[in-house]
């Protein structure tokens, strides 16, 4: 795991409290090949389910960005001043959620 997603997944589990999450009616032969690609990672198969989950996770999360976005007028149809502004208030978004993960507001 990179350092940046090691970054990105501690701040997680600083903010979100720990589940246990059970996957029934796994065939012995899946659980083998995730097994051998946890070993040949050098991990143990509890953490490398866990960065499969925390990829798949972000890949969602992604998705929900681009669909978000997709009422953003496509260049030409907005002026460089509009897309300030967009900047602004995505800059203004983000860091309300980073206050309200944290309890706190954030200045700007």
């Amino acid at each position: 795991m990179s350092i940046t997603s090691s970054m990105h997944a501690d701040l997680h589990a600083t903010f979100d409290p720990m589940v246990a999450i059970q996957v029934r009616d796994v065939p012995g032969a899946i659980r083998d090949d995730l097994v051998r690609a946890a070993r040949e990672r050098g991990q143990s198969l509890q953490v490398f389910l866990r960065e499969v989950l925390e990829v798949e996770a972000r890949k969602s999360r992604n998705r929900e960005f681009l669909r978000a976005m997709a009422p953003i007028p496509v260049s030409g149809e907005i002026s460089a001043d509009g897309i300030v502004e967009l900047i602004r208030e995505g800059r203004g978004e983000r860091d309300e959620r980073i206050g309200d993960a944290l309890g706190k507001p954030v200045e700007s």
